[in-house]
This record gives C-alpha cells, sequence and structure tokens, in this order.
C-alpha cells in the first residue's frame, strides 16, 4: 500500500516553479529542485516525474497562479481602459518589487524551451492566447467589431509581453510605462 503524500503539493510547485523562474530549465540541476522543494530526489520523481514533467508542472502552476490573476484583472468590472492600466501596472509592480528580474517564466519558456520542445510549445501557445482571448473579450464593449477587438488584443498582448521581458532586461521603467500608454490610448476610438 502506498504511502499518503507527506508535503504541500502547491509549496513544492510554487518552489519548483519559481527555481525554474530564476534558472530556466537547461540550468536548473535536479539538485537545484530537491534542495528548493525539501523533498529527497526520489520523492520528487515519485510523486510528480522526471525534470521535464516537473518543468511542464511548473508552467501549468505559473499559469495558473500568475497568468489567472491577470485573467482575472482583464475580467474585473471596470472600463476597458482601466483593465489594461491594471494590467500594465501589474509589470511596473513587479518590476518595482524586483519580481521580473527573472523575467516572465512564460516568456523565458517561450525563448528557451518553446523553439525545442513542442510540449513547451504548445502549452506557451495556450497560454498566450488564454490571455489574448481574455483581453479580447475585455475590449469588445469599447470597440465597432470583432476583428478590431482582436487586432487591438494582438497589439496589447505584444506590448504586455514584451514589457515582461523588458523588465528582465532592466529596461528603464519609463519604457514599460510608454508601453502602457500606448496601449491605452489606442482605446480612445470608440
Amino acid at each position: 500500500m502506498a504511502r499518503p503524500r507527506e508535503f504541500d503539493e502547491d509549496r513544492v510547485l510554487d518552489a519548483l516553479t519559481n527555481v525554474f523562474w530564476e534558472k530556466g530549465y537547461e540550468a536548473t540541476s535536479m539538485q537545484d529542485l530537491v534542495k528548493a522543494t525539501g523533498l529527497l530526489k526520489g520523492s520528487l520523481y515519485g510523486a510528480f516525474g522526471d525534470k521535464k514533467v516537473l518543468y511542464m508542472k511548473a508552467l501549468a502552476h505559473y499559469e495558473k497562479t500568475h497568468i489567472q490573476a491577470g485573467i482575472d484583472m482583464l475580467n474585473s468590472n471596470v472600463s476597458p481602459q482601466e483593465k489594461v492600466t491594471r494590467l500594465f501596472d501589474s509589470v511596473l509592480d513587479g518590476v518595482k518589487k524586483g519580481i521580473f528580474a527573472g523575467g516572465c517564466l512564460l516568456c523565458n519558456a517561450s525563448i528557451e524551451m518553446a523553439p525545442v520542445d513542442k510540449a513547451v510549445e504548445d502549452s506557451v501557445n495556450k497560454t498566450i492566447l488564454r490571455m489574448r482571448e481574455a483581453v479580447t473579450i475585455a475590449l469588445k464593449s469599447k470597440v465597432e467589431s470583432a476583428d478590431q477587438a482582436e487586432a487591438l488584443s494582438n497589439a496589447i498582448i505584444c506590448s504586455y509581453f514584451g514589457a515582461r521581458v523588458l523588465a528582465k532586461a532592466g529596461a528603464p521603467l519609463q519604457m514599460i510605462i510608454d508601453a502602457q500608454t500606448a496601449s491605452v490610448k489606442s482605446l480612445a476610438i470608440g
């Protein structure tokens, strides 16, 4: 009979996510994951799987926590301009708190692993499309057509994720503020 798990799965997923977020997939060793989670290597493998499975679980956990927070923000009961402002404010606040020193795990995965791993590519694309759909829905009341909402959503998503990448690169805050301002001004059409 298998023993019940004696650890908090969400805490372990947070730890795994943070290690992959900070170091990336290739630079993360199993020893890093063992140290971060406090689990033995066998327990980690037994509960979650190999390094690749751990990485995919970290990406899913990141989507469930960080990306979902952005989607929830876009579903709030404020104007489309305020939704986009708040979305970029989350990046600006993250920069000020040092959260994006390691970049965005999703952006990092799209650069490091998506070009060489189909499962990661699919996961990244699915998450970006979820976010874009949330932006499109948030804009529908402000624009005249579905095509216009989709085009604006594409531009906002590119600016938003671009801001997250630039935050990792240490770009000046003003660049992100300018991206925010341009994205909000693009909504002054209705």
